[in-house]
């Protein structure tokens, strides 16, 4: 009878490991799954604010690249390839927060360059009233 009692405890520690591993391994999909969703919220958000920024006029290949990454995110999202979505999507952020940079980067060097015109347009005026 010992050894019968024995055995059935071994069982019952045994499945309770199982249940245990099974029930971490679900909550931590189900996890994955939600931080990676996070993720892409995040890249597109950002993918959004860099069009905004006009970075589909001054960086349309940088803001093409991150729409790329973040297509490619929402794909492996889908098909429940969780950590190549999450990864993807956190490439696509930088992308695009880069291609928000580079194209307000360019508006200021224009309006720089504006300016510089105005401001010799100026000093040529200037210099051509009587003294």
């Amino acid at each position: 009878m010992d050894a019968r009692n024995r055995r059935i405890r071994q069982m019952f520690c045994a499945m309770s490991v199982i249940g245990l591993f099974f029930t971490v391994g679900c909550a931590s999909s189900k996890m994955t799954a939600n931080l990676s969703g996070e993720k892409i919220f995040k890249a597109d958000r950002a993918v959004l604010d860099a069009k905004e920024g006009n970075a589909s006029v001054n960086a349309p290949k940088d803001l093409k690249v991150a729409e790329e990454k973040l297509a490619k995110a929402k794909s492996a999202f889908s098909k429940e390839d969780y950590d190549t979505a999450a990864n993807l999507a956190e490439l696509a952020v930088v992308d695009a927060e880069y291609a928000g940079d580079k194209a307000t980067t360019q508006k200021n060097l224009n309006l720089l360059e504006a300016m510089k015109k105005e401001n010799d347009m100026l000093r040529q005026e200037i210099e051509k009233m009587p003294k």
